[in-house]
């Protein structure tokens, strides 16, 4: 959530705010602004929310195929002091104590207990979040105000590998503990970044998907068709491979050996996204349809570098793939994915 910051900061220039002089026109200006950067954040949730929701269908349904998991309550926070204007952000978002709730996935552990976005954070397992501690050596590559809803995070996971976790919850003005169990999941974060550019990536740990990328998409299954992508270089461990080869990501990395390199990385992804989509209830269509459209719109736009198929090529490679997954039959609706279980999809 580290774009809230730079969201807040530009976002005057955005919504053309501009400073009145003074006095009465002062104060109904202030009052407009107050309402936009309201709207503006809440529209931004909603997107923070669609993409926790596509992510934690992704992460749940492939989790019996990932080499590594993590335990999943199905919530995502967030922290108060993330936000430049903390009276809008309360405002908008409804926080009942400093570490709240953000997004609930369906089904999820938090779902069942009946959690929902706004309610607060005040102990896990008896801990109050105020005394947790925050590593700084550990958080050295966090902003200071970021510290504490990572320390709260990872505090969170420890508790919940235990096989339950007792929360300490702040709804409206009364307390409420309750007890989850979570579920195992792949281990991948997902997040909105704000951008008035269309991209995604991964970094091993976490999938980010750009604002405009995710306000361009028309349905949650082209979402997840998006998140699949990223998330499956994660799962394939794809930056590790790539630091291990030396591979130069700048402006070099676009020839030779490198690109090469990086190529095929993409192409395993876009292979590995279709099945995960599938698990997890999307329609792997929707790689096609997202690809066609955006690749007649934009030509050679968003990944069309040497590192990375034309738009034309993706779609057949989607095709091949989707075809394959239809000549395997699913376990109770789920396909394994080859490049998952020590096998190529070629």
């Amino acid at each position: 959530m580290h774009y809230m910051l730079r969201f807040l900061c530009f976002l005057p220039i955005i919504l053309g705010i501009v400073q009145p002089a003074h006095g009465r026109a002062q104060g109904a200006e202030d009052q407009r602004a107050d309402r936009q950067a309201v709207m503006a954040l809440q529209s931004l949730q909603r997107l923070d929310q669609r993409m926790h929701i596509t992510g934690y269908r992704l992460v749940t349904a492939n989790a019996e195929f990932c080499s590594e998991t993590v335990p999943h309550l199905g919530i995502l926070l967030h922290d108060l002091e993330q936000y430049g204007d903390k009276d809008n952000a309360r405002a908008a978002l409804g926080f009942s104590s400093p570490i709240a709730i953000n997004a609930v996935a369906p089904d999820s552990p938090a779902a069942m207990a009946e959690l929902a976005a706004g309610d607060g954070l005040v102990a896990i397992d008896g801990t109050a979040v105020d005394d947790i501690a925050i590593d700084t050596e550990k958080l050295s590559d966090e902003k200071p105000e970021y510290r504490r809803i990572a320390a709260v995070k990872n505090g969170l996971v420890e508790a919940s590998a235990k096989g339950q976790v007792a929360l300490t919850m702040k709804r409206g003005s009364d307390l409420e503990t309750v007890t989850l169990k979570p579920v195992v999941t792949c281990p991948s974060q997902f997040q909105i970044r704000v951008s008035k550019k269309r991209e995604a990536s991964a970094d091993g740990k976490m999938v980010s998907i750009s604002s405009t990328l995710a306000q361009y998409v028309l349905d949650d299954d082209e979402l997840a068709a998006i998140a699949a992508h990223e998330l499956a270089h994660n799962l394939l461990k794809h930056r590790e491979r790539l630091n291990a080869q030396k591979v130069n990501r700048g402006f070099f990395g676009q020839f030779g050996k490198s690109a090469g390199r990086i190529k095929a990385t993409e192409i395993e992804a876009d292979r590995l996204s279709v099945w995960l989509m599938a698990n997890a209830g999307y329609d792997p269509q929707a790689a096609i349809r997202f690809w066609t459209r955006y690749g007649k719109q934009h030509g050679k736009g968003i990944f069309s570098a040497s590192t990375h198929y034309r738009w034309k090529k993706r779609v057949k490679l989607f095709e091949e793939e989707i075809a394959k997954i239809l000549e395997f039959e699913a376990v109770d609706g789920i396909y394994t994915p080859p490049l998952l279980v020590g096998g190529q999809s070629n």
